[in-house]
Formats: C-alpha cells, sequence, structure tokens
C-alpha cells in the first residue's frame, strides 16, 4: 500500500527523477576537504533556529510589561522543557554564527568567491548581512539588563553622522532620524521592541529562508569550488553527491551537534550570562557595554577611531570590502595553495579579525585604542592588497605561458 502511494506521488512530482539529477547524476570534486562541511552544518543550525524559535514565540509576549517574565519566569521555570528550546535557540544563533563565519573565511582562503561564483559570494554576502540584523533584533526580546543596553549602544551608532567633517546638519539629520527610526521615538519602548520582534520572526526569517534557496541554487549551478582551483567537468569527472558527501557530511554534522547539545545542557553560561537574567533599567548604565562576540571586530574598529563620523564609516567599509571581494581578486590563480603573497595576507586578516574580536571586549583604553587601530589597519590591508597581488600574479601567469 505504502509503496503503491509513494508511486502515485512520484508519477505526479518526479521526486525520483529530482532525487536522480540533484544527488546521483550531480558530481563533486573528489578533493574537498572538511572546511567544505560548514556551509551543511550552517543549512542544520538554521532548520534548529526556525524549529526552536516557532516555540519560544508562542510562549513570548512583546510587551515590556511582560518580555522579562515570559522570556525568563514562563518559559524557563513554567513551560515544561521550553527551557530547553531557549538553551537550543540561544546556543543555535551563537553556534550559527560562528559556522557562517568559518564558512566564509574557508570561502575566502579557497577563492570561491571567483569566476563564475562572483554571483554566489554575493548572495551569501547578504545572507551574513541579513543574519546579523537576524542575531541582533533578537537579541533585545528578552529585555535584560544587556540586551536594552546593548541596543542603546546599537541605536546610537547612527548620530556619530553629526560629527562629518562636511555637511554637519545634513549628516546628524540623517543620523537622528534613523536612531529615532530604530528606536521608535526617543527612548526605547514598546513601539521597539513590536518592532524588533516582528523582525526577528517573520520579516527577517523569511528573507534568510528565500536567499539560502537562491544561494544554493547558485552553488549548484555553478558548481562547488576545488581546493586546487581546477574547474571539473561536472558530467564526466569527480565522484556523485550521493553517497560520498552526504556520508561524509552527514558524519561531520553528527560530530558537530554532539558538541552542540554539551553545550546546551552543559554549559549555557557562554549564551545565557548572569546579568542578561536581570530586568533592563533605563536608569542603571551597566559599566562596560559591549555588543556581542559576532559584532565585536566591526565594534572595535568603531571604537577605536578617535572620530566616531570616520569610526561609522570604517566598519561599514569593512562589510563593503567583504561584499565587493570578487571585484578586488581578479587574480588569474585561483588557488589558494599557490600564491605565497595572498596566504600571507590571508593570516594578517585571520589574526587580525581575531584580535580585533578579543579587543572588543576589552575596558576602551588609550592603548587598547592604538591596538585596535593597528589591527584595523592589518584588516583593510588585505583587502586593499588584493589588486596589488592580482597585478602581480598576472606577469607571473604571463611568464609561465598561462600555467598556474
Amino acid at each position: 500500500m505504502l509503496g503503491r502511494i509513494v508511486d502515485w506521488i512520484d508519477e505526479r512530482a518526479k521526486v525520483r527523477d529530482l532525487y536522480q539529477s540533484q544527488m546521483v547524476d550531480y558530481r563533486v570534486p573528489k578533493n574537498l576537504t572538511f572546511p567544505y562541511v560548514f556551509g551543511v552544518l550552517a543549512l542544520i543550525t538554521f532548520a534548529i533556529q526556525i524549529i526552536s524559535g516557532i516555540i519560544l514565540m508562542m510562549y513570548y509576549k512583546p510587551i515590556i510589561a511582560h518580555a522579562f517574565d515570559s522570556a525568563n519566569y514562563t518559559i524557563m521555570k513554567e513551560i515544561p522543557f521550553a527551557w530547553l528550546f531557549r538553551h537550543i535557540h540561544a546556543a543555535g544563533a551563537n553556534f550559527f554564527l560562528a559556522v557562517v563565519y568559518l564558512h566564509m573565511f574557508t570561502g575566502i582562503y579557497y577563492t570561491a568567491y571567483k569566476k563564475p561564483r562572483e554571483l554566489t559570494w554575493i548572495v551569501g554576502w547578504v545572507i551574513f548581512f541579513v543574519l546579523l540584523l537576524t542575531a541582533l533584533s533578537g537579541y533585545l526580546l528578552p529585555w535584560g539588563q544587556l540586551s536594552y543596553w546593548g541596543m542603546v549602544v546599537t541605536t546610537e551608532i547612527p548620530t556619530s553622522l553629526k560629527d562629518a567633517p562636511i555637511l554637519k546638519g545634513l549628516f546628524g539629520a540623517i543620523g537622528e532620524t534613523v536612531s529615532i527610526w530604530m528606536k521608535g521615538g526617543f527612548t526605547l519602548g514598546d513601539i521597539a521592541l513590536g518592532r524588533f520582534f516582528a523582525l526577528h520572526v517573520l520579516f527577517l526569517p523569511l528573507t534568510l529562508m528565500a536567499l539560502l534557496g537562491i544561494h544554493l541554487y547558485l552553488v549548484r549551478a555553478a558548481g562547488i569550488s576545488n581546493p586546487e582551483g581546477v574547474e571539473i567537468d561536472k558530467k564526466k569527472e569527480g565522484v556523485p553527491f550521493h553517497p560520498y558527501m552526504t556520508l561524509k557530511e552527514g558524519a561531520f554534522a553528527m560530530g558537530y551537534l554532539a558538541v552542540f547539545f554539551f553545550f546546551v545542557f552543559f554549559n549555557m553560561s557562554h549564551f545565557l550570562p548572569a546579568d542578561n537574567f536581570e530586568p533592563a533599567d533605563p536608569l542603571k548604565t551597566p559599566p562596560h557595554i559591549a555588543p556581542e562576540w559576532y559584532l565585536l571586530a566591526f565594534y572595535e574598529i568603531f571604537r577605536s577611531i578617535p572620530s566616531k563620523f570616520w569610526g561609522f564609516i570604517a566598519f561599514n567599509l569593512a562589510l563593503v570590502f567583504l561584499l565587493i571581494l570578487p571585484f578586488l581578486d581578479f587574480s588569474p590563480i585561483k588557488s589558494a595553495r599557490k600564491r605565497p603573497l595572498f596566504f600571507i595576507m590571508f593570516v594578517v586578516l585571520v589574526i587580525s579579525s581575531m584580535a580585533l574580536t578579543i579587543l572588543g571586549l576589552m575596558p576602551p583604553t588609550p592603548a587598547n585604542a592604538k591596538l585596535g587601530l593597528l589591527f584595523g589597519a592589518g584588516f583593510f590591508l588585505f583587502f586593499l592588497s588584493l589588486p596589488v597581488i592580482s597585478f602581480l600574479e598576472w606577469g607571473w601567469y604571463k611568464a609561465k605561458g598561462g600555467q598556474e
């Protein structure tokens, strides 16, 4: 009976043909390494976030009179096992961003943004940006002390435009208007909480779903990049995606989920800090306010520059450079293993990004500001060096007769 039902569905939906073309006939390079699994881990974590978020949405109340209690009493203590879904969602947000960052750095190292994958990278950047907005909007919802003051600082950042060296009145008015719009008034209240709730549970997740669908289509259309930088004939070379890649990714996914649930059950202090179990108090400013770790590098770039205006420009430029990366690196050589100068600058990028993240957690002292400027310069140096490296490698490429 079940077989007949399956045959009936397949006759109309062509599920077996779709499976054959996308899983068996689709071929990938046989030398794919461990970092290529981060994309799949990101998809798994996104699914976890959607499921856990739906459960939490049933009990959360997006008004400031009840937001804190609904998050910290109703969910954590009154509803059976709702605490588990909050743990999963809080840990998942951090794991999601961590996996996405690893996925991005893997793409940079293996130059997965080069032709014909420029559009894949651009859509991936949009996913990253929307994901940051999703995490930021969700951070306010518990209405704890850290959530409230972290969002106060975030919504005040656009007002730094008033320090522009020219047209201060115009830029200041724009920045102030954006800040007021984000807060829904002159202070954070029910309007802001309602807006961020709507963005977090509806608009941004639906946008992410659409973008992920486009991203996956582009990955399949252009093919998965090769660590050696050599394109394969997708019809003749490589190995079938199933079972070779599905089994490998499945094994890594099981290990990833084991680590993930270890933190969920035994080590949630990293994701639910004790200070955020204190209700938001607009009259009590915490001694040191810092955003979540996944924004610390951009935050450190912003605050280490004495001028708030130029700090605002700098951290936005950091995002823009990531977006236009495919057009900065026009070297004909694709494999980072054959690009010693690129590899050196990639190491500078990684070290600078890690250092900026660490400094973002530290007090804003003059010494830390100087270190922030130093490592911020290292971050930008990677992107600014790519055109120079590309010109040099074009010369080497031609000298070798077009051979890598």
